[in-house]
């Protein structure tokens, strides 16, 4: 096998915005986030990475305790309407996850700070072998149509926020997660013989707290993928049984025009090979490789990318 071309699991996700304040009092005056980076890519490189007629786009980098991976990018876009929230059965982008010491102190505090939860916090298992591995989790419903699933696991795997303020209630981000229509097109794109990241586990299963965190039908049979590299953020891919539910939300999702969750940023050791490899494996290349704006990228080479189900990827090539 091949030397992986990602550097790490997800080095960011993508958010765009138009209340930059409302952004800022949630993560950073709530979850306690910090501010790593601003600036503003020009228009002539935001059209050119991902898409003509971006104009300049201000940028916000977000971290949590210092982690220099599992960050948020916010991207202040033109003024428009805020799309409805994702659903678990929606095709597309549908959450950014971190984890929570104590997800009913999540849930009251938030809440009192006027924040809304699509529901309650619920408890649901995934069978890994001959166990269930028990996971308690809250969607809230951030501003401008981003999803946040708070986690509060019951073995928290390690990360960087974690490790370097061990009293911090929230993490980085610990993944993110799509909905897609081919899976396994998906999966093979991202793991051990595509990109290199490696596979977790791989399961179908259905439990009422699912259902009732993310307000499926009951007994709806979800697979799910859980593909990770040497960093924090892992990537969930997952499909639904049923695939008469939900919608597909990828034409609003797009990296610097849109709110919300619009798409993910990894750091590689090739670029080149990178998108020789996206093409081989079923993706599609928009943009690149191409010199990047000194805001966000130092003027890393960087490329924009469709994955085999259509969803948005940056690439930005560094150094290890």
């Amino acid at each position: 096998m091949s030397e992986p071309c990602l550097v790490g699991g997800v080095d960011a996700a993508f958010l765009g915005v138009n209340d930059l304040d409302a952004q800022l009092e949630l993560y950073v005056g709530q979850l306690g986030w910090e501010v790593a980076e601003q600036g503003v890519i020009p228009a002539a490189e935001a059209s050119a990475l991902w898409g003509d007629g971006i104009g300049d786009l201000p940028v916000t980098v977000l971290t949590a305790a210092g982690s220099p991976h599992g960050r948020l990018i916010l991207l202040q876009v033109p003024t428009q309407e805020v799309p409805e929230h994702p659903l678990q059965a929606d095709t597309g982008l549908v959450a950014i996850n971190m984890y929570t010491r104590d997800i009913e102190v999540s849930h009251t505090t938030l809440a009192d700070a006027g924040q809304r939860w699509r529901t309650p916090p619920a408890t649901w298992a995934v069978p890994l072998g001959e166990k269930l591995v028990s996971v308690t989790q809250g969607f809230l419903l951030a501003p401008e149509a981003t999803d946040i699933v708070f986690v509060q696991p019951a073995e928290a795997r390690g990360t960087a926020a974690w490790d370097a303020e061990p009293d911090r209630h929230y993490t980085e981000l610990t993944s993110v997660v799509c909905h897609v229509p081919d899976f396994e097109a998906e999966t093979a794109f991202w793991g051990a013989e595509g990109l290199g990241l490696q596979s977790w586990y791989d399961v179908s299963f259905t439990h009422p707290g699912l259902d009732e965190m993310a307000l499926l039908p009951a007994g709806s049979v979800m697979r799910l993928s859980f593909l990770a590299g040497p960093t924090t953020a892992r990537l969930e891919v997952t499909r639904l049984e049923n695939r008469t539910l939900g919608t597909d939300r990828r034409d609003q999702q797009r990296t610097g025009r849109h709110l919300g969750h619009t798409g993910w940023l990894f750091k590689v050791r090739d670029l080149s090979e990178t998108l020789f490899r996206t093409e081989q494996l079923g993706g599609t290349v928009r943009s690149g490789p191409r010199a990047g704006a000194p805001a966000l990228f130092a003027g890393c080479p960087v490329a924009f990318v469709e994955t085999p189900n259509g969803l948005p990827v940056t690439f930005v090539e560094v150094s290890d």
